[in-house]
């Protein structure tokens, strides 16, 4: 039997490809630690830089995004450590058991993949209403102002809406309602 083939990220195009297949969704997991867009997207970046530094090797994608998953909630732990507002988030994660810890940060990697599977599904909208539909729901821009910036009909604006979520409730049927509208809710505000 072969062995597989390891490998790291100093090679620039599988860096490029990595880290826009999974930034936003690291920012999301970075996020549910945070509760601060800003602080998760910073996190995010530098654990990549670091990633892109070090000669550090992978056996397959699966062990990098893992690799990732844990550094990223390493920085997020050290930057509440760093926030004395978020004193009380911190005492709560470090004086719970490694169980219950890694329980927790199962979870969150569930969200995440979760949240993966909806924004595949919003960019697999047909351009028109993938653009109406990040517009509204997004960017939280009411239907009168997504007319006027796109030269649309309030009329278009509304039936790209409404076939947008008809397409994305047929995508999403198997994902579990209430944790779908927690999810884009939880991170959007």
């Amino acid at each position: 039997m072969a062995a597989k083939k390891r490998f790291s990220f100093q090679d620039k195009i599988l860096f490029d490809d990595f880290f826009h297949r999974y930034y936003q969704l690291l920012c999301y997991f970075a996020f549910t630690y945070l509760n601060n867009k800003e602080n998760a997207e910073d996190i995010v970046q530098s654990v990549f830089t670091s990633l892109w530094t070090t000669n550090t090797t992978f056996t397959d994608e699966e062990h990098a995004k893992l690799f990732l998953y844990k550094s990223i909630k390493n920085a997020c732990i050290n930057e509440l450590k760093r926030e004395s507002l978020k004193q009380n988030v911190l005492n709560n994660i470090l004086q719970q058991e490694t169980e219950i810890d890694d329980e927790e940060t199962a979870m969150a990697i569930i969200r995440t993949e979760i949240y993966e599977k909806i924004l595949r599904a919003i960019n697999d909208l047909p351009p028109k209403c993938g653009k109406i539909f990040r517009l509204a729901y997004i960017e939280s821009l009411k239907n009168e102002e997504i007319a006027t910036h796109l030269s649309l009909s309030i009329h278009t604006v509304k039936a790209q809406k409404m076939n947008a979520k008809k397409i994305l409730r047929e995508k999403l049927k198997g994902l579990y309602p209430s944790s779908l509208i927690f999810l884009c809710f939880e991170f959007i505000n």
